[in-house]
C-alpha cells in the first residue's frame, strides 16, 4: 500500500467516524432508539442511514467502540425494563450455551489425550523391548 493510499484510507475512516457521530447525535436529539432486530442493533439499517458499508461498523475500531458505548446508553434511555431484562437474559443464555459447548469439547479432548498417552506409553514399552532384544514381540 502506498503512502497516498494509506492517507486516503485514514481520511475515509475519519469521515466514517464523523458520519456515525452525526447520526448518533441526531438520534439522541430526536429521542429515537437505534434500529434493532431481535434486541440487537440492526447494523445494516444503521450503516444505510449513516451512508457507510456495514463492515465499517465492525472493522473500524473507533466506530465499533462509539456504537457500543451509544448502544448501552440507548438501551437505558429507550428500552423498557422488560426489554432490557430480555436482552440480558438472551445474552446470558448465549454465554451459557457457549460455555456448555466448550466444556463438552474440553471433556472430549481430555479423553482423547488420555487415550493418546496410553498409546504413547505402549509404544515406548515396545521400543524398549525392541532395543533390548533386537526383536519384535
Amino acid at each position: 500500500m502506498s503512502g497516498q493510499d494509506n492517507l486516503a484510507g485514514r481520511a475515509a475512516a475519519k469521515e466514517n467516524v464523523a458520519a456515525l457521530r452525526r447520526y448518533l447525535e441526531e438520534m439522541e436529539e430526536k429521542g429515537e432508539a437505534l434500529p434493532r432486530r431481535g434486541g440487537q442493533l440492526n447494523m445494516s439499517a444503521i450503516a444505510k442511514a449513516v451512508g457507510v458499508n456495514r463492515q465499517v461498523l465492525y472493522q473500524n475500531p473507533e466506530c465499533s467502540t462509539l456504537l457500543a458505548d451509544f448502544d448501552q446508553a440507548d438501551q437505558k434511555r429507550c428500552l423498557s425494563k422488560l426489554d432490557q431484562a430480555a436482552i440480558t437474559r438472551e445474552n446470558k443464555s448465549k454465554v451459557d450455551k457457549e460455555r456448555a459447548e466448550l466444556e463438552a469439547d474440553n471433556l472430549k479432548l481430555r479423553a482423547q489425550l488420555a487415550s493418546l498417552n496410553t498409546e504413547l506409553e505402549r509404544l515406548r514399552r515396545l521400543e524398549r523391548l525392541m532395543v533390548e532384544t533386537g526383536k519384535l514381540p
